[in-house]
């Protein structure tokens, strides 16, 4: 073979090896970017719903002291979430329905429900954490918040839910399961009072709007008046409606403080005068003055709805409370959530937290009204054309959170007497606001 033909063939061989190489080198690159195509983050800034993800694959969530990465890849979740609860009768049919819809879309994820007396289940819970055992999850309501923190029986979740995920939920009902300043749980369902009102006796285009709309209805026609609780709690949509406030930065009663509270015992003092207005301690005579048809007007929560449903039909509505002076009313709304157990592992709290966002998101929710009639805790949930919960949602955009300052605890008592003593006389508002904020300071060591 010639010089000339040796260079031509080795010329050749060497480029061919050099092929087979790039060749090898790019099959090589491809092998280990696959993984990439299955890994891009899923983000969990928005309404998580769980059903709509690919059931191998939901969200992963960090519990670390910093927010999560959002870049890091999601890890797929298997395995059991354990969940106690007191829900029975409908409440626990729309948690099996809830539980059976999430087995449906995320089998990978199942969920163990055991079911304990609500009068045994803060306790049962609280020991079996303390011993290392217990669930994943409980369902609660949000007044056992401030027990189960100082005996670190829930985890805070303020890293794991973003504002955006916050901004679904009626404000009230979000902000009630905060404590300290950090997010503890998701919620479920609300409590709020509203006025119901019989239609038979009062055509909605004529509710009152404000306080003295409701005593004006009155003195047309005692049918259209109302029935007023005097309890505390049933009247604390005052404060806000005459720019008061209970509570200072540091738990002291300053409601003395407002010019505005006397203006609204003195209110209540003209509408117990009026004939047609009953304002009583005595709950059990307003709701049958109410069921009588004696007054077209009763404030009152939606426990009350089952009752008063069955007495009046389609004839029952609800609608805000009247607003006052310095704007609209805001009622103390109290929430139920989901909360987390610090005994679960980081893996099991990534699974409960995938489950406590399902049970909360707008489907759930709309399952929770649709079965148990209860009031959804998601904006977005589909009420099913219920007017009474349609009424009460509507109150709960003016609603405001239920303090949990342990200094509420002695606020009940002295409060209630302040308003009867102004009811009775033997008060004028200013004194007995100024002797009630003493008294409760007081006793809180204020």
């Amino acid at each position: 073979m010639t010089q000339f033909r040796w260079r031509i063939f080795w010329t050749l061989s060497i480029l061919m090896v050099l092929m087979l190489m790039a060749v090898l080198a790019m099959a090589s690159g491809r092998t280990g970017a696959s993984p990439s195509l299955f890994s891009s983050s899923i983000h969990t800034d928005i309404d998580p719903v769980v059903e709509t993800l690919p059931a191998a694959a939901p969200t992963a969530v960090a519990f670390a002291d910093a927010p999560a990465d959002s870049k890091s890849s999601p890890v797929a979740l298997v395995g059991t979430v354990r969940l106690w609860h007191s829900w029975a009768g409908k409440d626990g049919d729309a948690l099996a329905d809830i539980v059976e819809r999430f087995h449906t879309s995320s089998p990978n994820i199942q969920v163990a429900t055991e079911f304990v007396n609500y009068g045994e289940l803060a306790r049962a819970y609280t020991e079996a954490v303390t011993n290392g055992e217990g669930p994943d999850l409980i369902l609660a309501p949000n007044w056992w918040i401030r027990e189960l923190a100082a005996s670190k029986a829930i985890v805070p979740i303020e890293n794991q839910i973003s504002a955006q995920e916050r901004m679904q939920y009626f404000p009230a009902s979000i902000d009630n399961l905060i404590w300290e300043g950090k997010l503890y749980g998701l919620p479920t369902d609300f409590e709020v009072v509203a006025l119901f009102f019989n239609r038979r006796l009062l055509d909605e285009v004529n509710l009152p709007g404000t306080l003295d709309d409701l005593i004006e209805l009155a003195k047309e026609s005692p049918s259209q008046g109302a029935g007023i609780y005097a309890s505390f709690y049933h009247l604390t949509w005052g404060i806000a409606a005459h720019g008061g406030k209970l509570f200072d930065e540091d738990g002291r009663v300053v409601l003395e403080q407002f010019e505005g509270m006397a203006e609204f015992l003195t209110w209540l003092q003209r509408a117990d005068s009026t004939p047609g207005i009953f304002v009583s301690l005595d709950y059990g005579m307003l709701m049958d003055r109410f069921k009588k048809e004696e007054y077209a007007l009763f404030i009152d929560g939606p426990w009350s709805i089952g009752e008063l449903r069955q007495r009046f039909g389609d004839d029952l509505g609800v609608s805000t409370l009247p607003a006052g002076h310095s704007g609209a009313a805001g009622p103390w709304l109290s929430a139920d959530g989901v909360f987390l157990s610090p005994v679960a592992t980081t893996e099991q709290r990534d699974l409960a937290l995938t489950f406590a966002r399902h049970i909360t998101n707008a489907e759930s929710a709309s399952t929770l009204a649709r079965i148990a009639g209860r009031l959804p805790a998601h904006k977005d949930a589909d009420l099913n054309g219920d007017a009474l919960l349609e009424g009460f949602a509507e109150q709960a955009g003016s609603a405001v959170s239920q303090p949990r300052h342990p200094e509420l605890d002695e606020v009940w008592g002295y409060a209630n007497d302040m308003i009867t003593r102004v009811l009775r006389g033997s008060k004028t508002p200013e004194e007995a606001l100024l002797e009630a904020s003493t008294l409760i300071n007081e006793a809180n060591g204020k």
